[in-house]
């Protein structure tokens, strides 16, 4: 199955004041180049803008099923916030990179429940680490180390026990 709009209006020569364009196919869709780039941007005077967006969506008829599978062999990067920074891309990205603006949220969260569901949340404030209802462990097989002001304070556990430092002073209740 194909669908197509021929008369794409807007400033493209097409006609008539149509702003969208839609298709449809019962099986693959693919584009193949060396580069690929999408830009969703504010719609050109007189036309009155949509808020600009990307959805990238995998869903069944029943809306319970879909995969969105993203991967780049040497590198996913993740960026969010006002050009120029951060930048769009890296040529030092080994794996997968979230970097976001000074001002902005990097939430992960599971479940949608709040104060009982799962949540790790970096903010301007700080970073929560938020176990809801369920228990939060860190483990290693070597070290955990917590420490604040450059490590003056901190608290060590290691196979041999655990330590605490805290400078000027160490309070135990």
């Amino acid at each position: 199955m194909s669908e197509e709009k021929r008369d794409f209006g807007g400033g493209s020569g097409g006609g008539s004041n149509t702003r969208d364009e839609s298709r449809a196919f019962d099986g693959t869709y693919s584009v193949t180049a060396n580069q690929i780039e999408f830009t969703s941007r504010a719609a050109l005077p007189p036309a009155l803008p949509d808020p600009c967006a990307i959805t990238i969506l995998a869903s069944d008829l029943t809306q319970m099923n879909g995969n969105v599978n993203l991967r780049g062999l040497g590198g996913v990067r993740i960026t969010a916030g006002p050009p120029p920074l951060p930048e769009t891309g890296s040529k030092s990205t080994q794996g997968v990179e979230i970097e976001v603006g000074e001002i902005q949220n990097v939430t992960i969260k599971r479940g949608l429940i709040d104060g009982v569901d799962q949540k790790i949340e970096m903010t301007p404030s700080g970073i929560t680490v938020d176990g809801g209802a369920m228990p939060v462990t860190i483990q290693s097989l070597t070290q955990i180390k917590l420490s604040v002001c450059g490590g003056l304070s901190s608290i060590i556990l290691g196979p041999d026990g655990i330590t605490i430092m805290g400078l000027p002073l160490v309070k135990i209740n």
